[in-house]
């Protein structure tokens, strides 16, 4: 009996359990799209300035969104949002940790062995070149899309349906 009213009472305040109004960038030319809800944060740039900007999704309105730091800004100025490319992230993450990871194992198992030269120049190369590839991966770290030309920002409230 307590099942059948929790779940009566889910169905009727299903829609108000998901009120959060959404920020959806979307791809005008295909069926892309990624969305930003209340309290996310974003990573963007406005038009004209050349920093980035990073705070959290305060609220939404039709034509603006209103950040916790940055206050009320413009859907128009803003010129471009960075996704992180979480790909790129966990091959840096792996990359590092097998070179240095490579450079360890290889060193120690030399020095209990008793075999010199204790650090070889191979092990030095390979993973030295491990490394420098994770950091050479950190440009590709975040991808720019730009708002205004194939990507666009609306609002979305579900409760206005």
């Amino acid at each position: 009996m307590n099942r059948l009213i929790f779940i009566g009472v889910l169905l009727l305040f299903g829609a108000d359990l998901f009120a959060q109004k959404i920020l959806l960038v979307e791809n005008i030319h295909s069926l892309k799209n990624f969305k930003y809800y209340e309290g996310a944060e974003i990573l963007f740039q406005l038009s004209g300035s050349k920093g980035r900007i990073s705070d959290h999704i305060f609220d939404l309105t039709d034509t603006s969104v209103i950040f916790e730091e940055h206050g009320e800004v413009k859907m128009s100025n803003i010129s471009f949002i960075f996704r992180e490319n979480w790909l790129i992230q966990i091959l840096r993450g792996l990359s590092l940790t097998g070179g240095v990871a490579y450079f360890g194992v290889d060193s120690f198992n030399r020095l209990i062995n008793h075999e010199g030269p204790v650090i070889q120049t191979e092990t030095l190369l390979i993973s030295g070149g491990m490394v420098a590839f994770s950091f050479a991966l950190i440009p590709f770290r975040y991808r720019k899309i730009n708002t205004s030309e194939k990507w666009q920002l609306k609002s979305i409230d579900p409760d206005a349906f």
